[in-house]
């Protein structure tokens, strides 16, 4: 028997459909999100069979049937994208946690629940981030010395990929003298130094990065650091030590905790009328005299800690004048070297032109206090001419501000509007602005009526400004409306 060709080619297509497996035309990649965000696994079967189904696998767990999530424990996250159509299930995880990690797989199952057919495995990788409270940083003593060591940590939690935690001290990262720690779940860097001065009040700051997601940026800080140190003493003198004039020297101290005492002492020793203290860390000495040239002045700072002191050697300084230049200048001829009455060398020739020397330098010294005084006298009568002009000027001033300030107002007074007539004693006579002027007149017969014409009255008004003249309102009636008119003005019909 010789079956048709067609008949043939429908039985090889329903034999075909009957024995076919299901392909997977699409299958799930590996894939690695960061905590908190969302991911997807794909799977397209086609030729399922009758009673079929897909589910998929997360490490060997069926967590779905066909569109339906049936793991309670991902529900609220877990969801299937179905597309009839096209024979997609994909499966969408939102807000990743770190549970989720592990091998995911789509499966096709037959009536009975065995496996017709498997994807292949997609491994699945969870980039970890620390928790919200990390990075810590660890407590620090209430104070330190100086060399003491001072050690300060920062930890976090231990995740996948590491986090980064950086050190940094005045936005500026630290690199040396840093120790990192891992244990099962603590990732620590550690970071010390010794204690200086400059570190005193020091803030050390550690940040916290990781690479599952770049925009998280944290950190904690440590300090201020207390270090505490004796003090650091300076003596400084205000301008040059002057013999006659008064000398100033201030002790300048740095000290942590705050200095306790400042003790002032002289080498050799002076008497204690010659000085006195401002305050405990500003001396000042009334009048400087030539013994105290080559005095060491010491200032010893206490607290605390410890203490400390400065020094500084006194070296005075002649007054400068205009006759000194002319006698160094003829002081250049043989002969010893006396001391002047301050006890300074100055040199001459013999005893004769010494005492000659002498003279004239007390008649130049005599000379110079006249020219001084003469000077001081010029410039005295100089400032009392500036201070008198200055005071004529600011009069002048003042009068020519009232002058200007009153031509306005004197303005507005004179060019007031006058009346033109007088009263008899000759004084003007104001006019307001607004006033009313009554006149009299009598209106024109009218002999069509009969009527006799009566006496009327009119008001003419002045206004201020451009309107300044006289109006008089006078009412226009027709002949036909006379009688009308002279109703409305409640004349009685007996004058009319």
């Amino acid at each position: 028997m010789i079956l048709h060709p067609t008949v043939l080619f429908i039985a090889l297509l329903l034999l075909n459909k009957t024995f076919s497996f299901p392909e997977f035309i699409k299958q799930p990649e590996d894939e690695s999100r960061a905590e908190g965000e969302l991911t997807y696994f794909n799977c397209m079967v086609k030729n399922l069979g009758e009673g079929e189904y897909v589910s998929w696998l997360h490490s060997g767990r069926k967590i779905s049937r066909n569109d339906i999530i049936t793991d309670t424990s991902v529900f609220d996250r877990y969801s299937i994208d179905f597309d009839p159509v096209f024979s997609t299930y994909n499966l969408r995880i939102k807000n990743i946690q770190r549970r989720d990690v592990g091998i995911y797989t789509c499966a096709v199952y037959d009536g009975s629940g065995d496996i017709v057919a498997n994807s292949k495995a997609s491994n699945f990788t969870v980039l970890e981030i620390p928790e919200k409270y990390y990075p810590l940083c660890s407590n620090i003593k209430t104070s330190y010395t100086l060399n003491q060591n001072i050690v300060v940590v920062c930890s976090s939690e231990k995740t996948y990929p590491l986090p980064s935690l950086i050190w940094k001290r005045d936005d500026i990262n630290i690199v040396s003298q840093l120790e990192k720690e891992t244990s099962r779940d603590t990732y620590k860097v550690s970071y010390s130094i010794i204690a200086k001065q400059s570190d005193n009040r020091a803030i050390f700051i550690c940040e916290l990065t990781t690479s599952a997601n770049p925009s998280i940026r944290r950190n904690c800080s440590v300090g201020p650091i207390n270090v505490l140190y004796p003090p650091v003493v300076r003596i400084q003198q205000t301008s040059d030590i002057v013999l006659g004039d008064e000398a100033i020297f201030i002790c300048y101290s740095d000290a942590n905790p705050q200095e306790n005492t400042f003790k002032w002492s002289f080498d050799p020793p002076i008497d204690e009328n010659m000085y006195f203290l401002e305050n405990e860390f500003i001396l000042r000495i009334r009048n400087v005299v030539i013994s105290l040239n080559d005095t060491i002045v010491t200032c010893e700072v206490k607290n605390s800690v410890g203490s400390s002191y400065s020094k500084l050697n006194i070296h005075i300084k002649r007054k400068t004048s205009l006759n000194s230049n002319v006698n160094t200048n003829k002081g250049n001829g043989k002969g010893g070297s006396n001391k002047d009455t301050n006890g300074f060398k100055t040199e001459g020739t013999e005893d004769d032109s010494t005492t000659i020397g002498n003279k004239e330098k007390s008649k130049n010294q005599n000379s110079n206090q006249d020219t001084i005084q003469t000077r001081s006298q010029d410039k005295e009568n100089s400032t009392n001419v500036s201070i008198s002009l200055v005071i004529t000027i600011a009069v002048v001033c003042i009068i020519v501000i009232l002058g200007l300030a009153l031509i306005p107002v004197g303005y507005m007074r004179y060019t007031r509007r006058q009346p033109s007539d007088t009263i008899s004693r000759g004084r003007p006579v104001s006019i307001p602005d607004v006033y009313f002027e009554p006149r009299d007149h009598i209106d024109p017969m009218l002999p069509q009526l009969g009527l006799a014409a009566p006496w009327m009255r009119t008001v003419g008004v002045q206004v201020p400004g451009e309107c300044e003249y006289d109006v008089t309102y006078n009412t226009q009636v027709m002949p036909h409306l006379r009688q009308v008119y002279y109703s409305q003005r409640m004349y009685p019909p007996s004058s009319l």
